[in-house]
């Protein structure tokens, strides 16, 4: 049996398109699937390598925050109390004489060297002006106070609405 040229022709057409399946299959098609493995990868390195240096930069602002409060606490000194120092600003502001109470608060103990304090403080009949005199001494004082809770309740003054405010006023104190 003799094989025609156009049947060697069919064959070896074959077998080059056989070749090539086999080229594809063997080398191609693995290297494609390999290719696409190492791409996620890296896609998922990037994104952990953005993750750590957003936590990095996250993790250097709280360092200088903190050390922002230490120097405020250290230049504060040892002798500060939250109590007489709100005294003396609602005596500053003019409002010493409207204070219904001024309670410490109590807070969980926490591990650590600073523990925290804070005061419960409510005012009768104050004007708008002086309240936010009051808070902006507060808060601006440079002592690492925050006014953690407030309640504002309007009263009817003669000539002018006055306010009943209670406010929580938290800090931290070394021991």
């Amino acid at each position: 049996m003799r094989i025609t040229r156009r049947e060697m022709t069919f064959c070896l057409a074959g077998g080059g398109v056989l070749l090539a399946l086999l080229y594809y299959l063997i080398v191609i098609s693995p290297a494609a699937a390999r290719r696409e493995t190492l791409l996620g990868y890296i896609h998922k390195k990037e994104a952990a390598l953005s993750a750590m240096i957003r936590l990095r930069d996250e993790r250097e602002r709280l360092r200088a925050d903190k050390t922002r409060a230490e120097k405020l606490l250290a230049a504060r000194g040892t002798k500060f109390t939250l109590l007489s120092f709100l005294e003396g600003v609602s005596r500053k502001v003019g409002v010493d004489d409207r204070i219904l109470y001024m309670k410490p608060l109590t807070f969980p103990e926490q591990p650590g060297p600073l523990r925290p304090a804070g005061i419960e403080m409510k005012l009768d009949r104050i004007s708008t002006r002086q309240l936010v005199n009051l808070l902006y001494r507060i808060e601006c004082s440079g002592k690492l106070l925050n006014i953690r809770r407030i309640k504002i309740h309007r009263t009817s003054g003669r000539d002018r609405p006055l306010l009943k405010v209670t406010l929580q006023v938290n800090t931290y104190l070394h021991g």
